[in-house]
């Protein structure tokens, strides 16, 4: 499903002037704290059928930072570069997001997102304006990517303690 407007706005807003980086960086270790004395069953709950436990959200942050590794790369690689979109429910469906253990989707995400981050904090001024042409959101460099995975972060951190009261 394409992002909406609301939804890009809404993660624009969450990040706003703050350092992205530093945002992202802080992540896992939020995820973390927020799990620490969750159930298995908790975590493996969804609220309703059409919406995702905790479990499902943390393998999709993990697979989602897969796909952002590769999109940053090939951004620099070959600024200007098409970036397919994906449908999130179908890779959850594919990759049985359900049923995968939520504490190593957490630890497959903090080791994903550690790698992007040594590899943003590298790039040369220029390299962050390298750009590709997103699917669904057009034109997008680096830095518009790294800012948005910033505020993905931010939703997806206010699903889970919603999701855990």
């Amino acid at each position: 499903m394409p992002d909406t407007a609301e939804y890009l706005a809404r993660i624009r807003q969450s990040v706003q002037a703050k350092d992205p980086l530093a945002l992202q960086k802080e992540t896992a270790g939020i995820l973390s704290a927020l799990i620490s004395a969750a159930s298995e069953q908790l975590l493996q709950t969804r609220p309703r059928h059409d919406k995702w436990s905790v479990a499902e959200i943390l393998a999709h942050l993990a697979e989602d930072e897969i796909a952002t590794a590769w999109r940053y790369r090939q951004m620099v690689e070959h600024s200007g570069i098409e970036l397919a979109g994906f449908d999130q429910d179908l890779w959850a469906r594919l990759g049985s997001y359900g049923s995968r253990p939520p504490r190593e989707s957490l630890e497959l995400f903090r080791l994903l997102r550690e790698a992007n981050l040594q590899f943003l904090r590298q790039l040369a001024p220029e390299q962050w304006e390298c750009f590709g042409i997103h699917a669904e959101r057009g034109r997008i460099t680096v830095r518009d990517l790294a800012t948005h995975m910033a505020g993905h972060d931010a939703n997806h951190l206010d699903q889970i303690r919603k999701l855990l009261g």
